[in-house]
């Protein structure tokens, strides 16, 4: 089940060791610095260093994807996740988080592949869905997760961010 076949070849999910948590940091720099110059306001570089990669290290299932030896993707799980889903937050639901593709393997579906490898996990544990969130005015994700299969749940306000939350129910 951790073996993806993609059309750049085999793709392996591994639970990430301490020792791959630079490479996962570089992973976010890349896309919060990405999206930084996008104008998109998603993740912002000096909000990630090996201390906040560590603490989400040990706080979740953290999972990185390798193509042969080079670490393309990462992403996490969690089986809650009251600060996001407050209320709405249950036991039967997966939560994914910090999905991230390499910048140099964009367009190349991995995403989408990610995402799905991590739905079939969290299917796989006796969970009736899978949960996400993502900026609220992030249109290109928000779009992402809906041709995903994903149904848009609400949005939250925060202080000095706004989430939409997305859900997968399986049959």
């Amino acid at each position: 089940m951790n073996k993806i076949i993609t059309n750049i070849g085999e793709i392996t999910i591994l639970r990430a060791a301490e020792d791959d948590l630079s490479d996962v940091l570089r992973l976010w720099l890349e896309a919060a610095e990405w999206l930084e110059v996008k104008g998109i306001l998603q993740w912002r570089p000096n909000s990630f260093t090996q201390e906040s990669v560590l603490e989400h290290y040990q706080k979740t299932e953290l999972y990185i994807a390798k193509l042969n030896e080079t670490i393309v993707g990462s992403f996490s799980i969690q089986w809650s996740d009251e600060f996001i889903w407050e209320e709405l937050n249950n036991n039967s639901s997966g939560y994914i988080h910090r999905l991230v593709v390499a910048r140099n393997f964009k367009g190349m579906n991995l995403g989408i592949e990610l995402l799905t490898w991590a739905e079939r996990y969290i299917q796989s544990t006796g969970k009736k869905a899978s949960r996400l969130d993502c900026m609220a005015d992030n249109q290109h994700l928000n779009t992402f997760y809906r041709k995903a299969g994903y149904n848009y749940i609400k949005r939250i306000n925060r202080k000095y961010w706004s989430a939409s939350l997305f859900e997968k129910v399986y049959s």
